[in-house]
């Protein structure tokens, strides 16, 4: 069990779907062989089946690469700079099958749910959640047990952060069926699992993940759930209007999300505004579960209290002024030596 915790904490209210936490994680950790396919972090639109397809009601089944991933991609290069003919453009194809694609990790973006002029959706990055009870390495300790091996997954102790070891990965698939989520991914050159570790190699050094310190929305937040003076602590635990994704699940996630709040009202008769939010409160429960109507409880009486020029911490917490302090204590400046 691990004696302290590192958390991250996503406003979905100031995500923007730009996929930057996505290319930045891409370019920092991702740009080698095997990778093609494989994601640390990434932006879903909410609702819809996600990537891979249909996760939320995977269980222990075990996504397939093209029909559920989507496959690994490639483009027409040759065909296209190399031909001359100016009516060819790039298209993605499908490597496993030399076909087009059907699905992938963007597949959704922006679709949303609803009917005109009420449609509704929101961005959800998503990435390991190091659960303070996770399933993956469990499954992983009782395959090493069964074939007498060394476990490839553990949860550090100093940190929470979960690691695999990929000198004792054998790229067997516990893991993946064991994560409600389907996180851990296949590294298809070196047929190891691969998975976001929260930029250890950084955090080890006092540096915040790169995902996060790189947000431009200043969405996401980084730190000890003990340490009571950070902005982690006091989101989660203080006015627990952060919440873990799919609490049901039983892992007890240590990535935190804030419930989209500040939307556009529904519009009634005439197209004429009403009180109603535009999303349904039994889609949030259904990702956040019953906590989700006391947080935006909560949030619509902050708001309210800023709103008539009293000060609210919690909405100086969500509009963050300096973005050092939404990382306390790891630091978001550039080191002189960079730090994959």
């Amino acid at each position: 069990m691990a004696t302290r915790q590192l958390a991250m904490v996503i406003n979905l209210d100031k995500c923007i779907g730009c996929q930057g936490c996505t290319v930045t994680c891409r370019t920092h950790r991702l740009n080698r062989l095997g990778c093609e396919m494989l994601y640390y972090i990434w932006v879903e639109t909410k609702p819809g089946k996600g990537w891979p397809r249909d996760w939320m009601q995977a269980g222990r089944k075990i996504p397939d690469r093209v029909r559920d991933y989507g496959g690994t991609w490639t483009f027409n290069w040759k065909d296209v700079y190399e031909s001359g003919d100016r009516q060819k453009y790039l298209r993605p194809i499908v490597e496993e099958t030399g076909q087009a694609p059907s699905w992938g990790p963007i597949w959704e973006e922006d679709q949303g749910a609803g009917q005109w002029p009420n449609g509704h959706f929101f961005y959800m990055p998503r990435l390991c959640n190091h659960c303070s009870n996770p399933p993956c390495v469990k499954a992983c300790e009782e395959h090493a047990a069964d074939i007498g091996a060394v476990p490839a997954m553990s949860k550090r102790e100093s940190d929470g952060i979960v690691m695999i070891d990929p000198k004792s990965c054998d790229d067997c698939g516990v893991c993946v069926a064991g994560c409600p989520y389907k996180v851990p991914m296949s590294n298809l050159k070196n047929s190891v699992a691969e998975m976001c570790d929260f930029c250890v190699m950084r955090v080890e050094k006092d540096y915040a993940p790169v995902c996060a310190k790189s947000c431009p929305a200043r969405a996401m937040y980084f730190g000890y759930l003990d340490d009571k003076a950070s902005y982690i602590h006091k989101l989660v635990k203080q006015y627990k209007v952060a919440l873990p994704l799919r609490p049901d699940f039983g892992t007890e996630p240590n990535v935190y999300y804030v419930p989209p709040f500040v939307r556009p009202p529904l519009l009634g008769p005439g197209n004429q505004p009403t009180a109603a939010a535009d999303i349904p409160i039994e889609l949030l429960r259904s990702y956040f579960g019953p906590e989700v109507d006391q947080a935006l409880a909560t949030l619509k009486e902050h708001r309210e209290k800023a709103t008539a020029g009293e000060r609210s911490e919690l909405m100086d917490l969500l509009i963050i002024y300096r973005w050092a302090d939404a990382f306390t204590p790891f630091s978001v400046d550039a080191p002189q030596n960079p730090i994959s």
